[in-house]
């Protein structure tokens, strides 16, 4: 009997802390937030980090976050931040994208933490979605941080303000604000969610002093600003920017965002930042929604960070200045990131690169065969993946030279599987970011153990570097001379960063002359 009442008060006991982890409290600096478990985590979304930029909030820094009583719901993600509703296309399924509902109240945040995570001081992980500036969230299903999480670390996911709303400059913005500056409330929004990180991470088990900032393609390009950004120096420890660092995104003057955002306020026929207010914000997505032409292509990147003095000094990829944050970065790029399919014949290829290189094409055309169509099929690929990774691996030279910040650079090569019946788009632009946060089997695609094999590696190299700042196993820093970087993905083990050295020569030169390298 009294065996049987031991195990009906440890089963009772067991009911209780499985109760308790389902819905798991913390206290933050603003007020007590209820998550929900899990397999292996912990999951508390959709906190708030800053009030609503609405009203008379909206274009203006964000403001503090009101604080409340009793038990705030975190069961469910927040709002996506205003924007176009987007479509699938190309290998971009419905888990790549961000999906209604949607509000100008936005600025939330989410994090996942290892159910054993009370009583440790685990690394964080801050991830900055991707977008273009002008989409995405946080809530994306690839970037469900609760697999990553129950390997050993604290996973935060954010929201800013995006498009439009998020970085318009105006003249009479740059009037009122406090800092003399305009356009970059996105960045300012990621910094107020970085200064929420530090004030609570401890609360849920993490190291408010061992952050790692990251992000991946626009994300990436903010954390090379946030690198720079004096208003966030001491905000984070460590850095990675996958798809890339050194992506090429133009970081235009204050003066020519202020231009665009005048001409906006024109056409709407608004005379002051009040009425501009109150548009509704659909109608300024509507109206600054990119419509293709004859020559179509990706769109046009008008309303991004600007250099303002103030919340970014410089263009991080192309200028010089102090670094801010000079701390440990891992950076680098896919195999096939921006490939144009409809380049097929001998005739495309030479067009396309006279194109985009101008007089310099010449010298690539001599080191790139296209006799044939297999062959100009190929050198595409090949000469669009040798031009951005020369770009990372340039940028990361200076940066190593000009600030001693420790750089380990990536290529990565394991094609994203297909859909099934569509075609493969081999490793795209963000097709490494389920590995990274463990969501492989989401979708109408076919996994295997290849895919969980890399899973794996990814996870051990980015954990190991936000414990200690190296990612280990060989990975060497760039030096001022280097000429390789780390493979991953199929091939693991140090590569060449450009095909051939005297390829990666020519893209020396022509970044010389003042050529874009990169994505764009």
């Amino acid at each position: 009997m009294n065996r049987k009442l031991a195990f009906a008060g440890a089963l009772a006991l067991d009911f209780i802390s499985q109760g308790a982890l389902a819905q798991a409290v913390v206290s933050t600096t603003d007020g007590d937030v209820r998550g929900t478990a899990n397999a292996g985590a912990d999951a508390f979304l959709g906190i708030p980090y800053a009030a609503a930029p609405v009203g008379a909030n909206r274009w203006r820094e964000p403001q503090a976050a009101a604080s409340w009583t009793g038990v705030r719901d975190a069961s469910a993600f927040g709002p996506v931040c205003q924007q176009g509703v987007p479509s699938p296309w190309g290998p971009y399924t419905a888990e790549f994208l961000a999906m209604p509902p949607m509000s100008e109240d936005c600025l939330t945040l989410n994090v996942w933490r290892p159910k054993s995570a009370a009583t440790k001081k685990l690394p964080v992980l801050v991830f900055i979605h991707g977008g273009g500036f002008g989409g995405g969230a946080g809530s994306l299903p690839i970037y469900d941080g609760a697999k990553l999480a129950a390997n050993g670390a604290v996973v935060v996911t954010i929201n800013y303000r995006v498009g439009v709303l998020g970085f318009m400059a105006h003249p009479a913005l740059t009037a009122e604000s406090p800092l003399g500056s305009s356009g970059n409330y996105g960045l300012l929004d990621q910094i107020a969610a970085l200064k929420w990180v530090r004030a609570n991470a401890a609360r849920f088990g993490g190291d408010a002093g061992n952050v790692t900032v990251s992000g991946e393609s626009a994300g990436a390009a903010s954390v090379a600003d946030l690198m720079v950004s004096p208003m966030a120096s001491g905000l984070f420890d460590k850095a990675i920017a996958f798809s890339g660092a050194s992506m090429a995104v133009d970081v235009p003057p204050l003066a020519k965002n202020e231009m665009i955002g005048a001409d906006l306020a024109a056409k709407l026929g608004k005379t002051s930042i009040a009425q501009m207010r109150e548009v509704p914000a659909e109608a300024l997505i509507e109206a600054t929604r990119y419509v293709p032409g004859a020559n179509s292509g990706p769109p046009p990147l008008r309303f991004v960070p600007n250099v303002d003095g103030k919340v970014v000094p410089f263009d991080p990829v192309r200028a010089s200045g102090p670094v801010a944050s000079p701390v440990p970065l891992i950076t680098g790029f896919n195999a096939a990131e921006m490939i144009d399919p409809s380049v097929r014949t001998p005739a495309q290829f030479e067009t396309a690169v006279r194109g985009r290189y101008g007089d310099f094409a010449d010298r690539l055309l001599s080191l790139y065969p296209h006799a044939t169509e297999a062959e100009a099929v190929a050198s595409n690929a090949l000469l669009a993946r040798d031009r951005y990774m020369a770009g990372v691996l340039l940028w990361a030279r200076e940066r190593t030279r000009t600030a001693q910040q420790p750089v380990f650079a990536y290529l990565y090569d394991h094609a994203y599987p297909a859909v099934k019946g569509g075609q493969s788009w081999g490793a795209f632009h963000s097709s490494q970011l389920p590995y990274v946060f463990g969501n492989i089997g989401i979708g109408e695609r076919t996994f295997g153990p290849a895919d969980a094999r890399v899973v794996r590696q990814w996870q051990d190299r980015l954990l190991a570097f936000m414990r200690s700042g190296n990612p280990g196993k060989g990975w060497p820093r760039v030096t001022r001379t280097s000429a390789r970087v780390m493979g991953l993905g199929d091939r693991e083990g140090i590569r060449a960063a450009v095909s051939t050295p005297e390829r990666l020569e020519a893209f020396r030169a022509y970044a010389a002359s003042g050529g874009k390298l990169g994505l764009m």
